[in-house]
């Protein structure tokens, strides 16, 4: 900062060493958290239907880019997948050590883990019959090159402190912590309920066994309340992602999405009756794709891309840009 020599002489060196410590201890200028106006979902390429047939998990890369990670849900064996941005050149890689059966993978994230790595997690969390004592997360370090296969760095294994749920929303925080939000419905009479979100903190799943872990129960989301649909698939949390600062996260239904304006590292969830619309959680109307189940926050949180794990038909990966508010 340079001072005029007029402003030196009328306030004097104290006044300038004072006014030169402010500006340098003041916070940084930060982006705004919640975006207030996004674009219309548009084609940004397509799923390889005929390796990933029943897409549930999309993550882009922070390490390489141009390269986004995807899950097949239950039934595809121990399997990721690798592409480029628009879904060409998609290559399976083979989860070594891990055993499929049973296994129902429902979301995909990346962050960071072990020292200054870059992985991509799986959330082997699907549960529909609510019947599964322990949920499993998969910690794949992200590399130049796989080959045909892939060793974990880690398989968690986890339980919630009440009981069984089924979850399809799993999402890393810059910090490392673990969140993973619950999927509450009644299918047979076509309710839904306020979602469940549990934690694990970095430092215990980093420095865990291999014995099963306590997840934290770290709130409630009443999407049914908020949200204001008729429709119970509109209220149902099918997948989660936490922007690369912490500072908002989206979640995804049936219907639409949702990004709200919370750093759930700092202050957790508040009541639902709390916030406020526009304000708090903006509703984000999407072209919505049947059984939508991936969702991705991409360029630094400017946009997100989203996909579907109904495999009939060519399955578009849509990309959705903020246009006003970052």
């Amino acid at each position: 900062m340079i001072i005029p020599l007029t402003v030196r002489r009328a306030f004097g060196t104290g006044v300038i060493v004072f006014m030169s410590v402010m500006i340098l201890c003041a916070p940084p200028v930060s982006r705004a958290a919640l975006c207030k106006r996004w674009s219309e979902g548009a084609k940004a390429g397509a799923l390889d239907r005929l390796q990933i047939d029943e897409a549930s998990g999309i993550a882009v890369s922070s390490r390489f880019p141009g390269r986004l990670y995807h899950t097949n849900d239950s039934g595809s064996g121990p399997y990721f997948y690798v592409s480029g941005l628009n879904g060409g050149k998609t290559r399976a890689v083979r989860i070594e050590g891990f055993d499929a059966g049973g296994s129902d993978f429902e979301d995909a994230s990346i962050g960071g883990c072990f020292s200054g790595k870059s992985c991509f997690f799986i959330a082997d969390t699907g549960d529909n019959g609510k019947r599964r004592k322990s949920v499993r997360i998969i910690v794949i370090e992200e590399v130049e090159n796989y080959g045909r296969s892939a060793v974990p760095l880690k398989i968690l294994r986890l339980a919630y402190p009440d009981r069984p749920h089924n979850a399809e929303g799993m999402a890393i925080h810059p910090n490392g912590d673990i969140y993973i939000f619950t999927k509450e419905e009644d299918v047979d009479n076509t309710e839904s309920f306020p979602a469940k979100l549990f934690k694990i903190r970095k430092d215990k799943w980093e420095n865990a066994g291999a014995g099963v872990q306590m997840l934290e129960y770290a709130g409630e989301l009443d999407l049914p309340g908020l949200s204001g649909s008729d429709s119970p698939f509109g209220s149902v949390i099918t997948s989660f992602d936490i922007a690369p600062d912490g500072k908002t996260f989206l979640v995804l239904t049936y219907e639409d999405a949702y990004e709200f304006d919370i750093d759930l590292s700092l202050s957790g969830l508040k009541p639902s009756d709390r916030l406020v619309r526009d304000k708090d959680y903006k509703v984000i109307p999407l072209k919505s794709l049947p059984q939508q189940e991936s969702i991705s926050y991409v360029e630094e949180g400017r946009g997100f891309i989203y996909d579907s794990e109904y495999h009939f038909f060519d399955v578009p990966i849509m990309k959705v840009e903020c246009l006003d508010g970052r």
